[in-house]
């Protein structure tokens, strides 16, 4: 009753006695005057505990006299103050945001609960736990930026209420947006105080995922020596998170692989491979098959790349986007048409990554080249107009499309290079 509301001691009071018909005269009568009552319900005048207990009775010999199936009431129902009926919602607010489904829904309740951190006493953990669940929402639905932003707002209560664990919590999902949006070094940098704060608590869990994403920030930088030695300490644990061990095992793979460590990659590949089924992950099978393909592609193998990019093709696994545009890579090398796994590429990233510039500058990239080949210039202005759209980098798709209209079409050229400039005046601040 009245889960999501806060309203006045008084308020509660007349709302009870109106929902079920009963008078002032009846729930008053041998308690108060009818006076009195009248005071309390318009807050003029305090509910005493007292009172609170002796009109609960009253309202639950009334109910049973009714036959109302209803829940009994009690004093400390009635008398809820406004604190108490604040943390309630928020406590709704939290577990309604567990349910999320869209962006939409959380922003939602985040600005209903941060209304609530305004004008109630809110405790810390509770405001705490609000910013961890946002950003996690915004970093599953790829958006980085506004998962940054929720951790620095929890950040900023941690530090205030010294809560050291939170604290290594948000420094850990900050590095983790940054590795998504290609700062390495950053995410190097917030791992290392994670790290230094985690050496007070001790923290095992947390510890592995520092290990983690080292790993995976070296790996990303191309510094495969420092990304193994992180990733080895993680083998040699005993992790109970396989979802981490496996992830772990992967990129550990990734970094024998780019350094042409082949067989030794496949050994683990394969192994992950079987984690991944065990644990019956389609996105890390998905993910373990895509690898593999990788493993053959570099090794020049392309019938074996190809057999796997293809396995790696598992609906709705959130690598897909990925592992169409890397299909087209493979592909290309067996004079298959692939305009089509690009465009599903880019369809994915529009939809759902567009903070992935990385990935959709290469497929605009590889799809700039098809349709120039193919003569395609109705295609070619989209992939130009998805660039602004985008906000993706042009300094190397740009000068390829002007160079084909220098030699198709002399104004168009002329008009594409007056835009091209503008842009980089615009990019350089000029």
């Amino acid at each position: 009753m009245f889960d999501n509301e806060i309203i006045m001691q008084g308020e509660r009071l007349k709302r009870i006695r109106n929902m079920h018909h009963i008078t002032q005269n009846e729930i008053s009568e041998g308690i108060c005057t009818r006076n009195n009552l009248s005071l309390i319900e318009n807050n003029r005048q305090n509910l005493s505990f007292n009172l609170a207990i002796e009109l609960a009775n009253r309202f639950n010999q009334i109910i049973e006299e009714k036959g109302l199936a209803i829940k009994s009431i009690t004093a400390d129902f009635l008398m809820k103050d406004g604190n108490e009926q604040a943390n309630e919602v928020f406590a709704n607010i939290l577990k309604k945001l567990e349910e999320a489904e869209t962006i939409d829904v959380a922003e939602k309740k985040l600005y209903k609960a941060e209304i609530l951190i305004e004008k109630y006493n809110i405790p810390d953990v509770k405001k705490i736990e609000l910013y961890k669940f946002m950003a996690d929402i915004y970093y599953n639905k790829y958006q980085y930026a506004k998962s940054n932003e929720m951790c620095n707002n929890g950040l900023k209560i941690c530090i205030n209420s010294k809560n050291i664990e939170a604290e290594v919590n948000f420094y850990l999902y900050i590095s983790r947006n940054s590795i998504k949006v290609f700062h390495h070094n950053e995410a190097l940098i917030e791992l290392n105080y994670a790290e230094r704060l985690n050496n007070n608590i001790c923290n095992s869990e947390f510890c592995e995922l520092i290990f983690y994403n080292k790993g995976l920030a070296y790996k990303k930088l191309g510094e495969y020596d420092n990304a193994l030695k992180y990733l080895k300490l993680l083998k040699e644990r005993d992790i109970k998170n396989q979802k981490l061990l496996i992830k772990a095992r992967i990129v550990y793979a990734n970094c024998l692989n780019e350094q042409h460590k082949f067989e030794e990659a496949e050994k683990e590949y394969i192994e992950t491979l079987d984690l991944a089924n065990d644990l019956g992950d389609k996105n890390f099978i998905a993910l373990s098959y895509k690898n593999l393909s990788e493993l053959y592609y570099n090794g020049k193998i392309y019938k074996d790349a190809k057999k796997y990019i293809k396995d790696a093709m598992i609906p709705n696994n959130e690598y897909l986007n990925e592992i169409y545009y890397f299909a087209a890579k493979v592909l290309q090398n067996l004079n298959e048409d692939v305009e089509h796994y690009l465009l599903q590429a880019l369809e994915i990233c529009e939809k759902k990554d567009t903070e992935n510039l990385d990935l959709i500058e290469k497929v605009i990239y590889e799809l700039v080249l098809i349709y120039i080949k193919k003569e395609d210039k109705a295609n070619l202005m989209l992939m130009v107009e998805k660039l602004d759209k985008l906000n993706i980098d042009i300094t190397l798709i740009y000068p390829v499309i002007i160079g084909y209209y220098i030699r198709e079409n002399i104004e168009e050229s002329i008009r594409l290079n007056k835009e091209y400039i503008g842009k980089i005046k615009q990019i350089k601040k000029i």
